[in-house]
């Protein structure tokens, strides 16, 4: 069982709202959903653009086809679905995404465990479908403002599909950055300096679990370590030269995340 708190700005909330935003700018932009329009937001979306969004029934498969037609046209597909239910266009998602390098950007809410919704709900398994497949990027955020700064890299990033994850959780309401730097294609962020030249430990964190590390640090350092926290923001291509970096400097490196282990985000570093 999982504890949600009840009150509070939802993930869901703030992406419907980065959505509006994004759409009113770009024209370009056609949101879609499989019969998910409450859960994934969109519900806000749909009657403020009839004709640049759709909801296609509960039918991943078709709306991911749907998506890779939109893109095919010129289009800037966005395509809401739940974490575990993009399993059901992983076979979309290879043959008509990746292998034609098609640039649809996939929304995945309800990331990690997501309480009373059941087992079937729970979204521990797309990094680990998603990260072996040909162009694929693969993203995760902290909080709100990295969710703006990561929808904004989707809608410029057209070299090829890229998969988002954030949970059914709560943002927080004080952002540890209020302003984020731009999401650049396989680099991470630093949230937190070590305190000295080198630090003892490196944790890199994906998605939400930035706000663990940070509550970790406070433990971590009353016991004497100097620890370093970064926001990973990318599982593929993962931050390849921070990594090297930390490993050539001797600093033992931690991977926190919300997702199953075997082909998770610490598997990818």
């Amino acid at each position: 069982r999982v504890e949600l708190k009840k009150s509070g700005r939802s993930f869901t909330a703030a992406y419907a709202d980065a959505m509006i935003d994004l759409m009113k700018a770009d024209e370009k932009i056609f949101a879609v959903t499989a019969a998910m329009p409450d859960g994934t937001g969109l519900n806000k979306v749909l009657p403020m653009f009839p004709e640049r969004s759709l909801d296609t029934g509960i039918c991943e498969s078709h709306a991911m086809d749907m998506c890779a037609g939109l893109a095919k046209s010129g289009l800037r597909p966005f395509f809401a679905v739940y974490s575990t239910f993009a399993q059901r266009a992983i076979d979309q998602v290879f043959h008509a995404l990746s292998l034609k390098g098609l640039a649809v950007r996939i929304c995945m809410d309800r990331a990690g465990f997501v309480g009373d919704d059941g087992a079937v709900h729970h979204g521990f398994m797309d990094i680990a479908m998603f990260k072996p497949l040909v162009g694929m990027v693969r993203l995760g955020v902290s909080d709100e403002p990295n969710l703006k700064a990561a929808l904004e890299f989707m809608r410029t990033y057209d070299a090829g599909c890229t998969a988002l994850r954030y949970p059914r959780d709560n943002v927080a309401l004080e952002p540890v950055q209020e302003t984020v730097p731009p999401y650049v294609l396989g680099k991470a962020n630093l949230v937190k300096p070590a305190r000295g030249a080198k630090a003892d430990i490196a944790i890199l964190a994906y998605g939400t679990e930035v706000y663990e590390a940070l509550a970790a640090v406070e433990d971590l350092t009353k016991q004497g370590y100097d620890v370093a926290v970064y926001d990973a923001r990318f599982a593929k291509p993962v931050d390849i030269d921070l990594v090297q970096s930390l490993v050539e400097a001797g600093v033992p490196v931690l991977t926190v995340e919300d997702h199953f282990l075997t082909g998770g985000f610490g598997s990818c570093v």
